[in-house]
C-alpha cells in the first residue's frame, strides 16, 4: 500500500476495491461502481462515490474513459493506458494492445507545436459477435 493510498478516506478505499477487485478489462460507470460500493458499504453516498473517483483518478489509482457514444464516463484500473474500441451496435468497450510508436507521437507533437504528455485512443466500429451476428453467419 502506497503512502497517499494510507491516507486515503476509508469510503474512497471502499470504491477503490470495487474497481480492482473486477480486475484490468473491466470498464464501470459511476452508477455500476455506487451500486456495488453500497453492497460492501450500505451507508456510501452517490456524492461520496463521485468524490472518491475523481480523487482516485487524479491520483493515479484509475482510469477515467470518456468514450466517445457512451452516455457517461467508464473507470477500470491504472495501468498503462491501452487503446479502447466500442462497438456501436451492442455498445461494448473493450481493451486494446495498441499504442501509438514514440516516432508518431513525436510527430504529432512537432507538427501542431505541442507537449504530449498522455494519450487516449479510442476505435469504434462493431465487434465481432455483432459482426458475424448482422451477416447472418455464426
Amino acid at each position: 500500500m502506497m503512502s497517499s493510498e494510507r491516507r486515503l478516506p476509508p469510503n474512497y478505499h471502499v470504491v477503490l476495491d470495487v474497481v480492482t477487485d473486477l480486475g484490468l478489462g473491466s470498464h464501470l460507470s459511476a452508477q455500476e461502481i455506487y451500486v456495488r460500493a453500497r453492497q460492501r458499504q450500505p451507508r456510501i453516498g452517490f456524492a461520496t462515490v463521485h468524490r472518491g473517483l475523481a480523487r482516485l483518478s487524479e491520483l493515479g489509482y484509475l482510469l477515467k474513459l470518456d468514450i466517445p457514444g457512451t452516455a457517461s464516463a467508464v473507470y477500470e484500473t491504472a495501468t498503462a493506458p491501452p487503446a479502447h474500441f466500442r462497438c456501436t451496435s451492442c455498445g461494448s468497450i473493450a481493451d486494446l494492445a495498441y499504442a501509438l510508436t514514440d516516432a508518431a507521437r513525436a510527430e504529432i507533437a512537432t507538427r501542431h507545436g505541442l507537449q504530449i504528455h498522455a494519450e487516449a485512443l479510442t476505435f469504434s466500429g462493431t465487434c465481432e459477435p455483432c459482426s458475424h451476428a448482422s451477416t447472418g453467419s455464426a
